[in-house]
């Protein structure tokens, strides 16, 4: 047997060396996309103003009894306390374990109530969510049609007046279209 050192062996070395190099630098494109990243094409959710990145969300209710008004989202809502944010009882953030970006901030001043702004908790399962605030004493309304045909929500108040819901996507539904929040006189 004779070693291939012909033309041919040179094109076959030249095509492997050839591939081996349109992977590496392929290899090194997705490694520089992974690491960096482009902005407005990875992680969305993510995009901040002015090109920063957000580091969590916090929505932020007055309420008139800092003390009160944790230990009901506490109690009510399963919530903890977050005591790097917090100056208790005067301002207090509070988050699902599973979730700590996302936040919810109750700040003891005047005046309480959200107005028209909602705090709505994502839920897998919205009737089981709905039945357990039952059983805690909370009022919550009839589940309603988000507009979509897919979306469900059920609104309730906190001691405040401040607007708050459950929401389940996926949910196929003909139920009555959602109206809006009443809480501010706390009819459900």
């Amino acid at each position: 047997m004779t070693p291939n050192n012909g033309v041919h062996s040179t094109k076959v070395n030249h095509t492997k060396a050839h591939r081996k190099l349109i992977t590496a630098i392929i290899a090194l494109f997705a490694f520089t996309f992974v690491l960096f990243g482009f902005s407005g094409v990875t992680s969305p959710a993510f995009a901040g103003p002015g090109g920063t990145y957000t580091t969590g969300w916090v929505t932020r209710f007055n309420v008139s009894d800092g003390v009160e008004a944790t230990q009901w989202y506490q109690e009510k809502l399963e919530m903890i306390v977050n005591k790097e944010n917090s100056a208790f009882p005067y301002y207090v953030q509070l988050f699902y374990p599973e979730l700590p970006e996302t936040q919810i901030g109750l700040s003891q001043s005047q005046p309480v109530q959200s107005g028209k702004a909602t705090a709505t908790i994502a839920v897998n399962d919205i009737k089981r969510a709905v039945d357990y605030l039952d059983y805690q004493g909370v009022k919550v309304g009839p589940l309603c049609n988000a507009g979509d045909g897919y979306t469900v929500l059920a609104f309730f108040c906190d001691p405040d007046g401040n607007n708050l819901a459950l929401r389940e996507d996926g949910f196929p539904n003909k139920l009555p279209p959602c109206e809006s929040p009443v809480c501010n006189n706390c009819d459900y």
